[in-house]
């Protein structure tokens, strides 16, 4: 098989919903990643960050789906298809939200050509004005920032054409 034209990062709130809705557009995508039809782009503290939310009490009671053993099976299983980075060398810093800069970073490192996020600040990247968002575009010009949905129509597109 070809190796996957997408190499893709994929924020914490994306793994969770795959993870409580396999059906779901998220789910698509880590199947997708999983059967090695996309290249999943991982560090270990994006891996760090998986496992802490999904271990998050508030967050296991309202999805108690995610205590699964197999949950953490699947994450073990992305590490090993994906791209994985022990250590990040990149620094991209963005004030307004800390806790996404290791995400930027992966992407950065890992050339990513798809960031898939649900995250309304991390999906403004792509069009706001500001310091953080202009120098996103200049260090990942190829880059594209989306949501599970947009990213599984565009990959349908891709098909179809």
């Amino acid at each position: 098989m070809p190796p996957s034209p997408y190499r893709l990062v994929l924020d914490t709130n994306t793994v969770v919903r795959a993870f409580v809705n396999i059906e779901s557009f998220s789910g698509q995508i880590l199947t997708d990643c999983q059967l090695r039809r996309m290249l999943p782009l991982l560090s270990s503290p994006v891996l760090d960050e998986y496992r802490s939310i999904l271990r998050r009490r508030e967050l296991v009671e309202r999805f108690p789906e995610l205590t699964r053993p197999e949950v953490f099976v699947s994450l073990e299983r992305l590490r090993y298809v994906s791209d994985y980075y022990r250590r990040i060398t990149t620094r991209f810093s963005l004030p307004r939200d800390p806790r996404d800069e290791p995400f930027i970073e992966l992407a950065i490192s890992g050339q990513a050509t798809h960031l898939i996020t649900t995250d309304r600040d991390l999906l403004s990247l792509m069009n706001r004005h500001d310091d953080a968002s202009r120098r996103f575009r200049k260090q990942l010009p190829r880059t594209s920032v989306l949501t599970p949905q947009e990213s599984v129509r565009q990959q349908q597109d891709a098909i179809s054409s």
